[in-house]
């Protein structure tokens, strides 16, 4: 079995709102990826449909700077797939949802709001499995060091930059909302990761709003200072997404339960070998070793269904961006989620 990675870098994310588009789709580098890896780590799970005939499946997993590709490799945990894996690389959440809404991927991990504006601009997607991380949090409130910026309540005449429709724009809403503050009281930067990073590295912005690994990297290389995240704003929930049309396909269904289970074992292993996934990450993201040193210890994860806990958060969140009209209507949470696809062993 070989897996190919296709990388898919975007061209153009300039308002990085979910209308912006699809990352680029041109095919810049593509290789054949050695799938060996530490076969001992991750035992692979056959297809559950055994009657499926799954060797002309393509899975098109689509990734960020989130280490799931390396920690796969690491692993071997695709090492005796009966279907082809194809990644492609995008900068964040809300062009993932778009392009799996599009059925330009199948599959893709994303944080807790961008499906709320994926629901929100109709795109035909489902979310198939919750993702939580074991510290409960997802995104930080990084100031340089020195500011007097010690919590949201601080943030009142500052510019912040934190990418549109992303996890970090939900957890931003929810901690000016914990503080009474008005949105409109502070200066939002509506950048993606790369280009918010170079406003907080270069002085342009106050304060930025955003995820693991670009709080350790703003950490490492930029100044930063993490000063605030986690609970009570939110709770460290990301979601496995796909392509609507995908899941009407039977063999793709089989794939996806099959793929979880692997990706499960996976971070099992990873949570357990810190450092073996921060070199693999490192190596297949470029990031220096010792931002994804730090970055694998809080990203540690699991797989869990979509239960009543979860939706509870997200119909919350929902509720609250849409009554600061951050989302154009209000949005239905439970219509976006699809059970039975993921099944914990």
């Amino acid at each position: 079995m070989t897996f190919h990675l296709r990388r898919t870098f975007p061209a153009a994310l300039a308002a990085a709102a979910l209308a912006a588009g699809l990352t680029a789709c041109g095919d810049d580098d593509t290789s054949t990826a050695k799938a060996g890896g530490d076969q001992s780590a991750v035992k692979g799970t056959q297809a559950s449909s055994s009657d499926l005939d799954l060797s002309g499946v393509t899975l098109r997993v689509g990734v960020q700077k989130d280490g799931i590709r390396a920690v796969l490799e690491k692993t071997g945990a695709l090492k005796d797939v009966p279907y082809k894996v194809e990644f492609s690389t995008f900068q964040f959440g809300p062009p993932l949802v778009e392009a799996a809404g599009a059925d330009k991927i199948d599959l893709a991990w994303v944080g807790n709001t961008p499906p709320l504006f994926g629901a929100a601009a109709g795109a035909d997607f489902k979310i198939i499995a919750a993702v939580r991380e074991y510290d409960n949090q997802e995104n930080s409130l990084v100031v340089p060091k020195g500011s007097p910026i010690k919590d949201f309540k601080d943030l009142v005449g500052k510019k912040v930059a934190v990418p549109k429709g992303s996890s970090a724009n939900g957890y931003l809403f929810s901690g000016l909302k914990r503080e009474g503050i008005d949105p409109k009281d502070v200066e939002l930067v509506y950048l993606p990761p790369a280009d918010g990073l170079a406003a907080f590295t270069s002085g342009r912005v106050d304060a930025w709003v955003v995820w693991d690994p670009f709080v350790q990297q703003a950490e490492a290389t930029a100044g930063g200072v993490a000063v605030q995240g986690g609970e009570p704003d939110e709770h460290g929930i990301g979601f496995q997404i796909a392509s609507s049309k995908a899941l009407e396909d039977p063999a793709k269904r089989a794939v996806f339960a099959d793929y979880l289970k692997r990706l499960q074992g996976a971070w099992s292993w990873a949570k357990e070998n810190p450092d073996g996934w921060a070199e693999a990450w490192s190596k297949d993201s470029g990031l220096p070793i010792e931002v994804t040193k730090k970055a694998a210890v809080a990203k540690a994860s699991r797989l869990t269904p979509v239960d009543d806990e979860v939706i509870g958060y997200e119909q919350a969140l929902a509720d609250l961006l849409a009554e600061q009209r951050v989302l154009p209507k209000e949005v239905d949470f439970t219509s976006i989620v699809e059970k039975g696809v993921f099944q914990p062993e």
